[in-house]
């Protein structure tokens, strides 16, 4: 977790495949077969939404080459109850740093804050203005023309089709990973997300940016979160 402001942290990456996974096998486990069926991952958006990407269907979400890419197709619901889970593993661990913490998704204030990485006037999560760094190397995971269906990663555009794993391109100031591209970051404001997708154009990149999942109703591939962590109790 890195610190954002006093008592709030932000989890360095997006919530990854493997580690929705260790949840969805601890529901399975102690058979808490209501929380399980909101919380269980919809893989078939992948052809509703793209019908070229049913392969992923198959592999996205099992397969161990994919365990650290961003979690989607999740529901907003099941989002809260991996927070709750994760909450309630951390307060239980003896060997924790702080004696009550709460996860959660942020506010839009807070996620924000946590993408400018401490500079109020920043336009984008890196330091500057353009897109790429000296050596010609995108920043984050977006479609560069709307005509564009294979994202960007590094050099070529066909380095992430899709989604690109949750510790890729250089992090920003906090230290955090793909605040803009990637996925769209979920929001405690059910239906809201922040940050654009491998989905977006380049407008959507900017921290104030409205890509296209800026509003969602259901689960979807170009949408994932990112965990919070306030402090209650040192």
């Amino acid at each position: 977790m890195k610190k954002v402001d006093e008592g709030l942290y932000a989890s360095a990456n997006e919530v990854t495949n493997q580690e929705y996974k260790i949840f969805l096998d601890f529901l399975k486990k102690n058979e808490a077969t209501e929380n399980l069926t909101i919380a269980q991952i919809d893989s078939l958006k992948w052809c509703r939404e793209y019908t070229y990407n049913e392969p992923f269907v198959q592999y996205y979400h099992s397969h161990p080459a994919y365990q650290d890419y961003p979690v989607v197709n999740v529901s907003f619901e099941g989002a809260l109850l991996y927070c709750e889970w994760l909450t309630v593993q951390y307060n239980a661990y003896p060997k924790r740093k702080f004696q009550k913490i709460l996860f959660r998704l942020p506010n839009e204030s807070e996620w924000i804050q946590a993408a400018q990485g401490g500079n109020p006037s920043a336009i984008y999560p890196w330091k500057g203005d353009p897109l790429k760094d000296q050596k010609g190397r995108y920043h984050c995971n977006f479609i560069r023309a709307a005509e564009d269906t294979m994202g960007v990663a590094g050099f070529n555009n066909d380095n992430a089709d899709i989604t690109a794993p949750v510790k890729s391109y250089e992090p920003n100031a906090f230290g955090l990973y793909n605040m803009s591209g990637n996925v769209a970051e979920m929001l405690i404001e059910k239906g809201k997300t922040k940050g654009g997708s491998w989905q977006d154009t380049a407008e959507a990149m900017k921290i104030n940016g409205k890509g296209r999942y800026a509003e969602f109703s259901s689960p979807c591939p170009a949408i994932g979160f990112r965990i919070f962590m306030e402090v209650i109790e040192k």
